[in-house]
């Protein structure tokens, strides 16, 4: 007797341009990213191992981890704005900056 498989939902959010870029270039191999991301959860689960594994076993790597992880929910608190944004104007280069560039805020335009 055949058993029936059942399917679980695996839902992600991603900026709108993140998609894009990835449904570009999964369509140059002739996917989908759902395919694409169904074919990567799959092969983890049989070769029981991810792509990742490794990559933060030593101390530095999991303290560096550890910063990526608190750095991206912090992101996403601020995206939903659950606590203030600390970003600066990204078109105002600061003086500091300009300095060891040996730049004036008038040559860039400042």
């Amino acid at each position: 007797m055949r058993r029936r498989l059942t399917m679980a939902l695996i839902q992600i959010n991603v900026p709108d341009d993140v998609k894009a870029r990835a449904d570009a270039a999964f369509a140059r191999n002739g996917i989908t990213t759902p395919a694409a991301m169904k074919m990567m959860v799959t092969q983890v689960a049989h070769e029981n191992r991810t792509p990742f594994d490794g990559v933060f076993s030593s101390p530095a790597a999991r303290e560096l981890g550890e910063d990526v992880r608190r750095d991206m929910l912090l992101a996403e608190a601020q995206e939903y704005g659950l606590v203030a944004d600390d970003a600066t104007d990204a078109r105002t280069i600061p003086d500091d900056v300009l300095g060891e560039l040996g730049l004036t805020a008038q040559e860039v335009g400042q």
